[in-house]
C-alpha cells in the first residue's frame, strides 16, 4: 500500500526535485534544457527558489513535484511573458503559475497527481489568488481539462516543449464552487466560501 507524503521543498529535498526534473525532461524527453547538469543528473533553474515547490514521496521515493509561483496579471516577470496573462485574464487580479509539474515515468497513472493538485489548490486558496495558469503539452490537456482548466490560448511556441496551450483554472468558477467539476468535487473544502 502506498504511503504518500507531501512536503514543501527544502534545501535537503531540492536536489531530489532537480533530479526528477532531469529524469523527465532531459533523459526521457531528450529536451536540451538550460541548467541541465549531465554529470550530476540535475536540472537546475534560476527560478527554483520562487514561490513554493511541493514534493510527493511514496516511502523514500520522490514520485512527483510541482512548483507554484504567484504573479501579478498586469505585470508578470519576463520569464512568464509568453503566457500573455494581461491579454487573457482580468486586470488587477492575481494568478499562480504552475511550473515544472513532473511525475516519475514509472509512476504515471498511479494517482500521484491528486495530492499535488490538492497542494496547488490549497496554496491558491490560502493566498486568495483567483487564477491558476499552466502551459499544457498536448498529452496533458485532457487531464487538466478534467480537473476544470479551460484552454485560453493555443499554439504557443515554448521551446523546448514544442507547441503548448495556455490553460487556466478560475477559483471562482461556479463549476468548482458548486462541486460540479472534478476539482470542486474532490477538493470541496478548498472552495468553501
Amino acid at each position: 500500500m502506498s504511503e504518500f507524503d507531501l512536503v514543501e521543498m527544502t534545501d535537503a529535498t531540492l536536489p531530489l526535485v532537480q533530479h526528477l526534473r532531469y529524469r523527465v525532461y532531459c533523459a526521457e524527453k531528450q529536451f536540451a534544457m538550460a541548467g541541465a547538469d549531465h554529470e550530476s543528473r540535475l536540472l537546475r533553474d534560476e527560478a527554483d527558489r520562487l514561490g513554493q515547490t511541493y514534493a510527493l514521496f511514496d516511502g523514500a521515493d520522490l514520485v512527483s513535484s510541482a512548483q507554484v509561483i504567484p504573479v501579478e496579471v498586469d505585470d508578470p516577470p519576463e520569464k512568464f511573458r509568453l503566457f500573455d496573462l494581461p491579454g487573457i485574464l482580468p486586470a488587477g487580479t492575481s494568478c499562480v503559475i504552475v511550473s515544472k509539474l513532473v511525475t516519475a515515468p514509472e509512476r504515471r497513472g498511479s494517482k500521484t497527481l491528486g495530492p499535488i493538485m490538492r497542494a496547488v489548490l490549497g496554496y491558491v486558496a490560502k493566498g486568495q489568488h483567483r487564477f491558476i495558469a499552466i502551459l499544457a503539452e498536448p498529452q496533458m490537456r485532457e487531464f487538466y481539462g478534467s480537473m476544470g482548466f479551460d484552454i485560453r490560448k493555443e499554439g504557443i511556441e515554448a521551446p523546448p516543449f514544442g507547441t503548448v496551450s495556455l490553460m487556466v483554472f478560475d477559483m471562482q468558477d461556479e463549476r468548482h464552487t458548486s462541486g460540479k467539476s472534478l476539482a470542486g468535487w474532490m477538493f470541496k473544502s478548498l472552495f468553501a466560501r
